[in-house]
């Protein structure tokens, strides 16, 4: 139960840090967000690290895991941004939040055996979510908020990024604490450094922006930290699903604040979404 309420608490926490980071995205370019909020993000992650202690310090498996966690989470952080930049929030998270939660099922399934029934019917479900916010298409009533297949399929890889997440970080030795959480967060700083020169891109956002990506830094931290807590003290299959709730809180913010409108078979589409994310965080 404990587990289950504190991947809930992370999951409330990263629909607002994603709704702050999606706002940042349609002000600044997404790598240059991602990097201004997990700069921001870091000297918090790294006093919670040291307020909460460790059972033992970090092998050298440990953080070959954490950090390969780092680099699929930052990817997934730059395409969710990117895809809320242009699309509708009320869209995009849902359809992410889908993929996300799929992908610690079957590889539970794989690993572990068959997780039960439910979560089994969740991940069907889900693919005819996505499926029918796909069909969707054209512009909603907000014509600034774009949803295209292109789109779906963007916010679903994004999702399927933050799922490898969560099961690279399941790979490491939970008397850890938090410190895996640290060596993702400076995998995700130097590979966005690189992808800065890479692209040529710079590496700071608007004046418009900045309140927006520095709160998302902030969020997306401390629920990351509730996210590990809740794993170590969990399962996979229970907890990456529950976590993966998020878009409630973000699809709240996006229709409340950006007065965000969807279609018939999206709005059918999303319940589905919504259902199967039920059914995913009643695993066990």
């Amino acid at each position: 139960m404990i587990p289950a309420l504190l991947a809930g608490c992370s999951a409330l926490v990263f629909g607002v840090a994603d709704y702050c980071g999606g706002s940042a995205g349609k002000r600044a370019p997404a790598v240059a967000v991602s990097f201004v909020a997990k700069l921001c993000g870091f000297p918090l992650l790294l006093v919670l690290a040291l307020l909460l202690g460790a059972g033992h310090g970090l092998s050298v498996r440990d953080v070959g895991w954490s950090a390969l966690a780092g680099l699929a989470g930052v990817g997934a952080v730059v395409l969710f941004y990117r895809a809320m930049s242009v699309g509708a929030m009320a869209v995009v998270a849902p359809v992410a939040a889908a993929a996300s939660a799929v992908l610690p099922v079957v590889v539970g399934l794989v690993v572990d055996g068959s997780p039960g029934a439910l979560p089994l019917a969740g991940v069907g479900v889900a693919i005819v979510a996505i499926a029918l916010v796909s069909a969707g298409g054209g512009r909603p009533a907000d014509t600034s908020a774009i949803v295209t297949p292109a789109l779906v399929g963007l916010a679903a890889v994004s999702g399927l990024g933050f799922g490898l997440f969560f099961v690279l970080l399941d790979r490491v030795d939970a008397g850890a604490g938090q410190w895996p959480l640290v060596v993702a967060h400076a995998a995700a700083l130097v590979a966005l450094l690189g992808a800065s020169l890479v692209g040529r891109e710079r590496l700071t956002v608007a004046r418009a922006a900045l309140p927006f990506a520095v709160a998302a830094g902030a969020f997306d931290t401390i629920a990351n930290v509730l996210y590990v807590v809740a794993n170590n003290a969990g399962q996979l299959a229970i907890v990456a699903p529950v976590a993966s709730l998020y878009p409630a809180s973000t699809v709240v913010l996006a229709l409340v604040l950006d007065h965000e409108k969807v279609r018939g078979w999206q709005l059918l589409g999303l319940g589905l979404a919504g259902t199967a994310l039920a059914l995913l965080a009643a695993t066990g």
